[in-house]
């Protein structure tokens, strides 16, 4: 219930550009249906689904951070929106299963990256 006291729904259409690089972080997603594309420099980095979290790394880079890529939704989505100030006030309890689910998050795109950039 923590969660959803802070959290607002948001619908975005296919087109919507929802991040762009180098603007301030104040706030992650969660996708919760539809798709999104990040890129850097007009490069694709990957293609996330329903479940999958976005700008998450602003988060953990503390107060200040640019965002590092480039999100464009590309089929009508539903997004579930945090802010980060709403997240830092929340219970240490909350805040842990944030952090943990990120980290987890980072390992699995950490390992999604080395088995691109090994496989040729």
């Amino acid at each position: 219930w923590e969660v959803m006291r802070m959290a607002s729904w948001e619908s975005a259409a296919a087109g919507h550009a929802l991040m762009h690089e180098g603007e301030p972080g104040n706030f992650f997603c969660i996708l919760a249906s539809g798709e999104a594309r990040v890129s850097k420099n007009n490069r694709l980095l990957n293609v996330l689904g329903s479940g999958d979290c976005l700008g998450e790394m602003s988060y953990l880079a503390g107060v200040g951070k640019r965002r590092g890529a480039d999100v464009r939704i590309e089929k009508p989505s539903r997004l579930i929106r945090i802010r980060n100030a709403d997240l830092d006030q929340a219970s240490d309890a909350c805040r842990h299963r944030f952090d943990r689910a990120f980290l987890h998050l980072l390992v699995e795109r950490l390992a999604l990256s080395n088995e691109r950039l090994s496989s040729g």
